[in-house]
């Protein structure tokens, strides 16, 4: 937890230093004639400014208008696809939350004959385009689009959805010169919680004035804020982010509290966590759904009838639902229907599956609650916020033992929730308030590899091979396995480990998750593992298990390394040697340590009579690595690496 205490404070790191604000210039023949980015000569486009602009007006309710202005730069054919716009609106389930939007324009700016010209865009090549039942989309192309050229396109979103205002992300995937949010709130009337977060600074300064609004007919207090950020590189793909997102210069708001009269108490929606949690319980999800049971009681007596000890109890009920229920593969925070009608479909989003367990274990007398958390694609909620939940899972209390549960995968177990839901931090919802949980797991997750083989002297390799994987890992290989085929996983391993010949696939245990995973087959080889030259013979020890590449090539790290989970994955490989050869050369032993334990890396070999055996373990204990501590984990990985790809050298007697 230290970790990610050190990590929250870094992405709450504040720039004071305030800059002027910038409006839209001409657009001048010097623009148009630069051939790259000033601060990254690899760019394929910039962002040269960008815009939001958020302000309120009331006519039969409240609702706020998004003007957003975008400029950028285009230097070579692969920055083009910034030309393709996308422009998503909701439209929801009522005409009441239905979004539009309007005042499309777009201009392609563009050197001829030493003059500046421009094409604009045409309303017939704006398109509709559906994207689900709640949402939609304004789609085009801008057009004449070459190196060189300048687009810029504005657009205006009107909403009546209130509640949460439109997030700004201050980078984007091409440099950003210039990026700025502004707002103009009734104040008096709407109070909002500002979450911001990033690697990045931005520059922040509001002020009150008192101005006219749009439905009123007097003046009234409206604070204007700005988030400016100037001169930010381009998003950086690295591997073990999880949701690069988390760690992107953003600002949002989310209504903490409300009042629709001039002379009416305000109304607190999530300004605290106390407001957050009492507003989730007021929810017919969290107050009546949770409480019905109804719909299940005769299948729960049936179930339970020779059960009597908790633990037994718990994990009768979570079977009986993950085996009943289907997942939709929808991430929830809310029922999406009464749960007798879910109960009786046997399908439903995350929300409908978990809490109807929750209903359930509360039946059996067990004490269970609801646990709200973000998805690891959703971010993470760092501020008392409704909106940042967006899935739900079980959490069971049986003689201060704790058990989570999910049962919206047919393999998950106590204790093993889906990698979605490892997500720092979740918030159990009681009767009586609510409690933080920490959701990093403080277990390591093993993977086995046992290997029986034999050397020919004709340099094949001939053996088996067992697979044992637990908790995540078990999780996992279920997935992957999963009305699979004996020939479809033949060819799985045959491209996993890149052996030209597997045979004799068998498994075990798939669908008992309270057991190991046990995975087998034997396989043949000779080019991938064993070199002949001359009279020697110059074999890999670890075979086909030997790391491919280094997750971690780059010198430099901008973001946390995120496992998500520690980790223990072990090798254990015994090789026979042919008759008339010996051991000329045998790697050394070693053992690689990092940071006081935080990664370790075991490798020992040795020779017994004709056989070599070979036992080689990796450890990941802490799950998030920050990026000050990366060069330490880079030089770990290449000493992987390097050990990983000595040799023994066999040679005939």
């Amino acid at each position: 937890m230290k970790l990610i205490f050190a990590l929250l404070l870094t992405l709450l790191a504040f720039n004071f230093n305030y800059s002027q604000s910038q409006e839209l210039e001409d657009i001048s023949l010097e623009m148009l004639r630069e051939t790259q980015s000033p601060s990254d000569s690899s760019a394929v486009a910039e962002v040269l400014y960008e815009k939001g602009k958020i302000s309120f007006s009331i006519i039969n309710s409240w609702e706020y208008q998004f003007e957003v202005i975008r400029r950028i730069k285009i230097y070579s054919q692969e920055g083009y696809d910034q030309a393709n716009v996308q422009i998503q609106y909701y439209i929801g389930e009522k005409n009441a939350d239905k979004e539009s939007v309007s005042n499309i324009d777009g201009y392609v700016y563009y050197e001829e004959d030493g003059e500046i010209e421009r094409e604009k865009l045409r309303n017939r090549d704006i398109f509709d385009v559906d994207l689900s039942e709640k949402w939609e989309a304004k789609k085009f192309t801008l057009p004449k689009i070459q190196d060189g050229v300048i687009i810029e396109y504005s657009y205006t979103i009107n909403s009546p959805n209130i509640f949460n205002l439109p997030k700004w992300v201050f980078q984007n995937t091409i440099p950003t010169r210039y990026s700025e949010y502004a707002t103009r709130i009734p104040g008096e009337y709407l109070a909002y919680s500002i979450k911001t977060k990033g690697y990045y600074p931005f520059e922040t300064f509001s002020d009150v004035k008192e101005s006219s609004l749009a439905g009123f007919r007097a003046r009234t207090s409206i604070k204007e804020s700005k988030h400016i950020g100037t001169n930010l590189p381009k998003i950086e793909n690295e591997s073990f982010v999880n949701n690069v997102s988390n760690y992107l210069p953003s600002i949002s708001y989310e209504l903490s509290s409300y009042k629709t009269g001039q002379y009416e108490a305000n109304k607190s929606v999530s300004k605290t966590w106390d407001d957050v949690a009492k507003t989730l319980s007021d929810t017919d999800t969290y107050k009546k759904e949770i409480s019905r049971s109804n719909y299940f009681e005769d299948d729960l007596k049936a179930i339970l009838k020779d059960k009597t000890l908790p633990k037994d109890k718990m994990n009768t009920i979570f079977n009986f639902v993950k085996d009943k229920m289907t997942w939709n593969d929808e991430e929830r925070r809310y029922t999406s229907d009464q749960l007798d009608k879910v109960y009786e479909d046997g399908i439903g989003n995350s929300a409908d599956i978990n809490v109807m367990l929750v209903a359930m274990l509360r039946e059996a007398n067990l004490d269970a609650n609801p646990v709200l958390s973000s998805t690891i694609s959703n971010g993470i909620p760092l501020f008392p916020t409704i909106s940042g939940f967006n899935y739900v899972f079980a959490h069971v209390n049986i003689n201060g033992k704790i058990y989570l549960l999910d049962a919206t995968d047919e393999y998950t177990s106590p204790n093993i929730l889906p990698k979605r839901a490892l997500n720092w931090t979740g918030t159990i919802l009681k009767s009586d308030g609510f409690q933080p949980l920490d959701l990093v797991p403080s277990t390591r997750s093993t993977k086995k590899f046992q290997i029986q083989a034999e050397l020919t002297s004709e340099g094949e390799v001939n053996g088996m091979c067992r697979i044992i994987s637990l908790d995540q890992y078990g999780l996992e290989s279920r997935r992957s396995l999963n009305n699979k085929s004996n020939d479809e996983l033949k060819l799985k391993y045959e491209s996993a480990y890149s052996v030209n010949k597997i045979e004799e696939v068998s498994n075990s245990n798939l669908k008992d998750t309270s057991k190991p995973l046990l995975e087998g087959f034997t396989f043949s080889g000779k080019e991938q593992f064993v070199e002949k030259i001359g009279n020697k013979l110059y074999l890999s020890p670890m075979l086909f298990l030997k790391s491919k590449e280094n997750p971690f090539k780059e010198e430099e790290r901008v973001y946390p390394i995120d496992f998500t989970f520690p980790r223990n994955i072990e090798h254990f490989i015994t090789i026979k040697i042919p008759e008339g050869y010996q051991v000329d050369y045998l790697p050394e032993k070693v053992i690689f340590k990092l940071g006081g334990g935080v990664a370790q890396l075991t490798y020992l070999i040795e020779k017994f009579n004709n056989v070599i055996s070979v036992k080689v373990g990796q450890e990941i204990n802490a799950p998030l690595i920050l990026p000050q501590d990366y060069n330490l984990l880079r030089e770990f990985y290449i000493s992987l690496m390097n050990k990983e790809n000595e040799k023994i050298v066999l040679i005939k007697s």
